[in-house]
This record gives C-alpha cells, structure tokens and sequence, in this order.
C-alpha cells in the first residue's frame, strides 16, 4: 500500500455516540500484546502526564485483554465539542480531552482490517494521533496554565 492509502481521511465523520464506529478506514490494527505500549506512547503524545496514562491504561486494559486483536481510534477535540458544547463553552482553550474508541476483531475477519495494520506499522502514532485528535502539546504541557483533562473511552460492540 502507498503511504497515502493509510492514512485516514483528516475530517473523521462527526462522532455521535448513541452509534459509535471504528472501521478499518479510522482506525490501526494491533495485536493485544503490542496495545499497551502503543497507548502509552499515543498517550504521551497527546501531553498526557505519567499518572493519568498509567490510569488510562490500567482502566482499559482488562476490557481490552478480552481480545486477541484491538482495532482502536482516537476521537477528535472538535467531534466532542459538537457532541458537548456546554463542557467546553467557559474552558475552550483550557480543556484537553482524549477519548479512545475500540473493538476486538476476531482473527478470522483480519483480511478486512489489512488497512488499519498497515497504518499501525507505517504511521508514527505518536505524531499522527496528535494531529488527528487536534492537540496543542505546548499548552496542554504548561504547569502556568488551569487545565482541564478529560480522558475516557468506549467498547464498540455492534456495528
């Protein structure tokens, strides 16, 4: 695949979370042994500090252990603001939010995630979920600044 066949397109549709989605086009592909040090590296990246990566990880990681194989994606900043404007009305340019989305994939639907395989071994997760979730590494890192983080995540089951 060319690099440009992996990545998925910039404006992921809006999130509406009585039907959430991860589909090969939105998502990576990873074996569950490779997950937890690919969610501490996409964490870090997305300026979440040690403490609330360890919570994040050891929240999820029981729900995730449930599967052989995790397909997962990172929502954007913008799609939670369209879902909750009120939360973000007073705190828009303080407020950090990461939500992850994932789903197991049974080994023998693999042939219809090759694309979001391919993604997790081409892109660079640290940089490409940043960009895509809309990060502002800088100020989400500044001690001198009230800051409100907000992490969470949801199991698709039913697609």
């Amino acid at each position: 695949m060319a690099h440009g066949q992996t990545t998925p397109v910039e404006d992921i549709e809006t999130f509406d979370p009585s039907r959430p989605s991860v589909k090969p086009g939105e998502s990576i592909l990873l074996p569950i042994d490779k997950v937890p040090g690919y969610l501490d590296m996409v964490l870090k990246a997305l300026a979440l500090h040690t403490e609330a990566r360890t919570s994040f990880v050891t929240y999820w990681l029981p729900d995730l252990l449930k599967h052989k194989y995790i397909a997962l994606r990172f929502l954007r900043q913008e799609s939670l603001r369209k879902v909750r404007p009120d939360a973000y009305l007073s705190h828009t340019r303080r407020r950090h939010s990461c939500v992850m989305l994932f789903r197991g994939v049974a080994s023998g639907d693999l042939g219809h995630w090759e694309e979001a395989a391919a993604r997790a071994t081409v892109e660079d997760g640290a940089t490409f979920w940043a960009r895509i979730v809309g990060v502002n590494a800088v100020q989400a890192s500044d001690r001198g600044l009230f800051r409100v983080l907000e992490w969470g995540g949801m199991e698709v089951t039913d697609q």
